[in-house]
């Protein structure tokens, strides 16, 4: 896996970063392993969920983002040239973080809808998937997956006949990232090039202006839905210690996007998160060493090159 994260930052030397630091190889490492692992874990948080014990995935975001914003926000504290308000701090150019922010709480939220309605292979399948091309293939895949499975009278702890909205779901999953990754790209090395502040500090800061962000709109999404009437008792409802370590898994991930995105590009950012894609699809295969779809097989490869 080192060798093939070397070939992949090597292949976008052209778009400036000519010397690959061994920093940022074990970011891409690290969000490799992150993605995979948080595909995982959402998936069975969701397929096990059950009318007593639902986990809310906008609870999930809330406790995320309120768990990145409070690292930020310590972080700044420690790596700032000179002591300042931390509200003047953040409000400094803050609305370059409102788009990015919108689109990956709306991605997180609609992944979560995929996750509850999609068999792990598909839902893997589609998780970055964010052209319409790559979509309807693995939608056709899972539907030969389905009907191979049922002429074999095989069935699944949980089966889901009607696909179809979690796969638009990852659909626009995939978009809002693509899209959410090259504002904030530009807006992290913008951020960068600012003399008043030191490298790291820049990082925290616009980190910590995307959490406040996210916060406030997935906080206003969980109000609407909720008509403002907030049951104390049925808030962390369905919180195992899987959810918990999801919420700590989002958290890191966003640090390691944001750095990936950084110190290398939006586009090797995406093709690490593929690797993390290609391991959560191959993982339970090798595991539970079933038999795969011939068209299952070549959508994952579809999109591991795409």
């Amino acid at each position: 896996m080192y060798i093939l994260l070397v070939v992949t930052t090597s292949r976008f030397s052209f778009i400036g970063h000519n010397k690959v630091q061994g920093s940022t190889i074990v970011a891409l490492l690290l969000l490799v392993l992150q993605n995979a692992a948080s595909i995982i874990l959402q998936h069975n948080i969701q397929a096990h969920s059950t009318e007593n014990k639902n986990f809310d995935p906008l609870t999930g975001i809330l406790l995320s983002e309120l768990l990145k914003l409070a690292i930020s926000l310590l972080c700044i504290t420690q790596t700032a040239k000179q002591p300042k308000s931390l509200l003047t701090t953040l409000k400094a150019n803050h609305e370059e973080a409102i788009l990015p922010a919108l689109l990956y709480t709306a991605a997180s939220f609609a992944q979560s809808i995929g996750a509850s309605s999609l068999d792990l292979l598909p839902f893997t399948a589609q998780h970055w998937t964010s052209t319409l091309t790559m979509t309807a293939g693995i939608i056709l895949a899972q539907t030969g997956a389905n009907a191979s499975a049922e002429n074999q009278h095989r069935t699944t702890a949980k089966t889901h006949p009607h696909p179809l909205p979690g796969s638009l779901a990852m659909l626009l999953s995939g978009s809002y990232v693509a899209l959410g990754s090259l504002y904030i790209e530009r807006s992290l090395k913008r951020a960068a090039n600012n003399t008043t502040n030191t490298t790291a500090n820049a990082f925290f800061i616009r980190n910590a202006q995307l959490a406040a962000h996210s916060l406030l709109f997935a906080l206003l999404s969980f109000l609407w839905r909720e008509k403002c009437r907030i049951d104390g008792s049925s808030v962390l409802q369905g919180f195992s210690t899987l959810v918990w370590v999801f919420v700590v898994l989002q958290a890191s991930g966003g640090f390691l996007v944001a750095w990936c995105v950084r110190v290398t590009s939006s586009v090797t950012k995406n093709y690490a998160q593929g690797m993390g894609f290609a391991i959560a699809v191959a993982g339970p295969l090798v595991v539970e060493s079933k038999d795969v779809d011939p068209k299952v097989s070549r959508s994952s490869c579809l999109r591991g090159h795409g």
